[in-house]
């Protein structure tokens, strides 16, 4: 099975989320935006397959509660994509981080041919203290982070900018890589 993991919690009393124009919007990202990229994707349909599990976590603002309790339930051949903001400076669309497995490595490079994005086997995040992905690596060695790029400030304290073609291009990545699961599935089970 591939997962794609979000979380859904929230540290903010109010949120917003605004137009800027020139295609950049600003808001409280932390938590939805990586929710958002993962609902793109799944209302395109492109995740309706027996192979795709898709989780909005609670709890990562209060030591990951959601996704210890979502570890739980996977096997250790199950591959996750933690989705969520990044502040790693990047021109790409998106980041992916902790990537050091070299078979998810080549899986990644392969589904996401074409596509605009910086792949790290660390956390270059200056923000980020600890992910979810922490916590799927304890089972699952396939774990890997989806990160929007984020600018302008901490995206844990306030509002920050991002593209929303970034969002698009992260949804389009989550859909390639669902679909090449699934036909890697397939493959490998004939």
């Amino acid at each position: 099975m591939i997962l794609f993991s979000a979380h859904a919690d929230t540290n903010f009393r109010r949120h917003r989320l605004r137009d800027l124009g020139d295609g950049w919007v600003e808001g409280h990202l932390d938590n939805f935006g990586g929710v958002h990229a993962v609902m793109l994707a799944y209302f395109s349909g492109r995740l309706d397959n027996g192979f795709t599990r898709i989780e909005l976590t609670e709890g990562e603002e209060d030591d990951m509660a959601g996704a210890r309790r979502v570890v739980r339930q996977l096997k250790k051949r199950d591959t996750v994509f933690v989705v969520d903001v990044t502040g790693t400076p990047t021109e790409r669309d998106f980041v992916i981080e902790e990537c050091a497995d070299p078979e998810l490595t080549a899986f990644v490079q392969a589904a996401l041919a074409g596509l605009s994005y910086d792949l790290y086997a660390h956390c270059p995040d200056p923000i980020a203290q600890e992910s979810e992905t922490w916590v799927y690596r304890r089972r699952c060695r396939r774990t890997c982070f989806l990160g929007l790029p984020c600018v302008g400030g901490d995206y844990n304290a306030g509002p920050v900018r991002t593209r929303r073609a970034s969002l698009t291009a992260l949804a389009e990545a989550i859909g390639r890589l669902a679909q090449a699961y699934r036909e890697a599935t397939i493959r490998n089970r004939a």
